[in-house]
């Protein structure tokens, strides 16, 4: 009878929790337990760590692979003063060819439960869509009792993965967006930094003025984890950016330093919450601060 109980309890436990994500309008952010049924029993599962190499080589789950800011931007100067861009189809092929990545892996990304969201907004603008992020990252993966070393971590294979030939996705904004916006006042701009970027108190490096841009709703990115660093709850996250205005009816764009902290938050409206007209930013502050501090666009300081 005990037992019974037990068994129960546990199934019981495992229905709320898998309810949770279903509530959510996407598939891809899954939870350690699951990402760890899904390492151990797929064959075509290619695990990749976005994380610092520092961070990576001290403690990471055997089989995994590294990737780190650096390979998902350009190999070239193509931007010019504009850092943290994304790098193109073609890089990102040879990146991921590397792992052994074909057109038939699922890829699982864990990291510090922030860069894998912005490897996952450059993987999904170019139409990959086999991507499961892991809900609190390397932290919750590493919990599950999955093998962990140290190291280089997985050999290099090699890959026959190709991006399919269609458009990029409709979820890049550039500067000439930005502006209409600001113009039409058709939509948010949703800034995502802290308050010290916000009010123009603190300066980031890369970027060339103190500021924001013109007319955005100020929602820090991380107002949707919770303490361990998983995403809060459907309903949480609904209610939270209603009140900030942003309901799904208008288009909203993100922005950041980088484009890094946006490409969370895009993650969250467009798949979480299935607001489709949303975008990430990816030239962001830097970009913008850049044009600013030469006259062509203008800024805001102060609360």
């Amino acid at each position: 009878m005990k037992k019974s109980l037990i068994l129960g309890t546990v199934l019981l436990s495992m229905v709320t929790f898998s309810k949770e994500y279903k509530d959510y309008k996407t598939d891809k952010l899954i939870s350690a337990d699951s990402a760890k049924e899904l390492i151990l029993n797929n064959k075509n599962v290619v695990l990749i760590d976005v994380r610092p190499d520092a961070q990576f080589m001290l403690n990471n789950i055997k089989g995994s692979y590294n990737m780190w800011r650096s390979d998902m931007q350009p190999k070239d100067k193509r931007y010019g003063e504009i850092g943290g861009m994304r790098a193109s189809r073609e890089e990102m092929e040879i990146e991921l060819n590397k792992m052994g990545v074909t057109n038939d892996t699922v890829l699982v990304l864990s990291g510090n439960g922030l860069d894998e969201f912005r490897l996952w907004w450059i993987l999904d603008l170019y139409g990959m869509e086999n991507v499961k992020l892991v809900d609190g990252g390397y932290s919750a993966l590493k919990e599950t009792g999955l093998k962990t070393g140290f190291g280089m971590g997985a050999k290099e294979k090699k890959g026959t993965f190709k991006f399919t030939n269609t458009p990029d996705k409709d979820t890049l904004a550039e500067i000439h967006h930005v502006k209409n916006a600001i113009e039409e006042k058709n939509c948010h701009i949703v800034d995502t930094r802290s308050e010290e970027e916000y009010t123009g108190e603190d300066l980031k490096k890369g970027a060339f003025e103190k500021g924001r841009i013109p007319g955005g709703v100020f929602v820090e990115w991380t107002q949707a984890l919770n303490s361990d660093k998983t995403m809060k709850s459907y309903d949480e996250l609904v209610a939270m950016y209603k009140e900030k205005g942003i309901d799904g009816t208008k288009e909203a764009i993100s922005y950041c330093q980088s484009a890094v902290r946006s490409a969370h938050t895009t993650f969250v409206l467009k798949e979480l919450l299935g607001y489709e007209n949303s975008k990430n930013y990816d030239g962001s502050w830097i970009e913008w601060s850049h044009q600013a501090k030469s006259g062509k666009v203008e800024l805001e300081k102060g609360e």
